[in-house]
Formats: C-alpha cells, sequence, structure tokens
C-alpha cells in the first residue's frame, strides 16, 4: 500500500471516532466558483525539460459534507469531501520565486477534511460563522510541452496535508439551513497547484 494511501486512511479513522458520537449528524452539499489564491502560493514542478506550476483561472468547487454537533451550541464538527479544478489557457506563464513555469491547463484538487465550524450567533435564525480545518489534499496538474496546445499529454500528482480557512453566513428555513461561505485552502504537498478561495453556495438537510 503506497503512502499516500495509507495517509488516506488514516485522515479518515481519526474523523470516524468523532462522527460515531453524534446524536443528530446532518448532511448537505455546496457548489460554486473556485478563484485562483495568489502567486505566494505557488510552487515548482518539475516535468522534465519544464517546470509547471499551479492555474491561473477561475474554476469550478463543489464538496459534499456531513456536520456532527460537539458540546458546545455554537461549535459543529464538519467532514467534507470535496473536488476543486482551476485552469489555464495555453501559453500562459508564471514567475515563482527566481524561476518560471508554465501554468497547468489544469490543476486539480481532491480532498478529504476535517473542519470546526464556529457560529458567532448560534441561536438567531441568521449566523455568521467561521471555518477551520485541515485534511488529506490530493494534487494533480495537467501540461503540455507544446505551449501552444491545449491537450494535456504530461501529469504530476502529489498528496498530503491540506488547510483551509474562512468564513460564511447560515440562514436558517425551518429544518434546513442555506449557506453562502468563502474560504481560503492551500496543500503542503511538494507537488501541488495554486492555493484556492471557493465562493459557494449550499444546502444542510
Amino acid at each position: 500500500m503506497s503512502r499516500s494511501v495509507v495517509f488516506l486512511v488514516l485522515v479518515a479513522t481519526l474523523c470516524t471516532p468523532v462522527c460515531s458520537q453524534a446524536q443528530r449528524t446532518r448532511f448537505g452539499f455546496a457548489v460554486g466558483k473556485s478563484f485562483v489564491g495568489g502567486g505566494d502560493s505557488r510552487t515548482l514542478v518539475d516535468v522534465g525539460d519544464f517546470n509547471v506550476t499551479g492555474a491561473d483561472q477561475t474554476g469550478f468547487h463543489i464538496r459534499a459534507f456531513a456536520e456532527v454537533p460537539v458540546s458546545s451550541p455554537g461549535f459543529v464538527f464538519r467532514g467534507e469531501l470535496f473536488y476543486n479544478r482551476l485552469h489555464s489557457r495555453p501559453n500562459s506563464w508564471a514567475i515563482v520565486g527566481s524561476g518560471t513555469g508554465a501554468a497547468a491547463l489544469f490543476d486539480r484538487t481532491i480532498g478529504l477534511t476535517g473542519s470546526f465550524i464556529g457560529s458567532l450567533r448560534p441561536s438567531a435564525r441568521v449566523s455568521p460563522y467561521f471555518v477551520l480545518g485541515a485534511g488529506a489534499f490530493l494534487s494533480s496538474l495537467g501540461t503540455n510541452p507544446d505551449p501552444q496546445s491545449s491537450q494535456v499529454i504530461l501529469t504530476r500528482s502529489g498528496m498530503g496535508l491540506g488547510l483551509q480557512t474562512g468564513f460564511g453566513l447560515r440562514v436558517r428555513m425551518g429544518q434546513r439551513d442555506f449557506l453562502v461561505e468563502w474560504r481560503y485552502s492551500q496543500a503542503m504537498n511538494n507537488t501541488r497547484g495554486a492555493g484556492f478561495m471557493p465562493l459557494t453556495v449550499g444546502i444542510v438537510f
């Protein structure tokens, strides 16, 4: 079994005891637009004859999650599975430190994370909240040695720890909650894409 698979299983195992203690677990999903997180999040990835780095164009984000109450009424634990995709146009380049790299034609991240959600007004119908979490991020960059081509023929992938933080607004609608949320997420492994900032809308059942 590879180290990446072991790491992913370990993260899932750590989340299981918390989820198993839930008295009222709720489920939800969210979708939205993902923005590039900025130049400071980039790293150069060697693909042989040249370097590739994270994408530079907006993309798509989707996630499914389960929320588990914890001891304080203002906090819940949220286990999540997400998919994020950014992209670049052909012949796009970025300066990273003292070097340059081709912006990846696709920049995909799949994550399994655990986050703590803290509501500022837990009993109110409308409540702002903050998000702080971490988990396993699997990053994949697709590129082509021909800078004019949009077809991906080379892919580099890596898995490691990822961090995320953000804030949102929860609106209670009977038995359901409507969510508007912004986050900043960043993989910490050496082979990774750009940091990304998903702006999403979601619902909790």
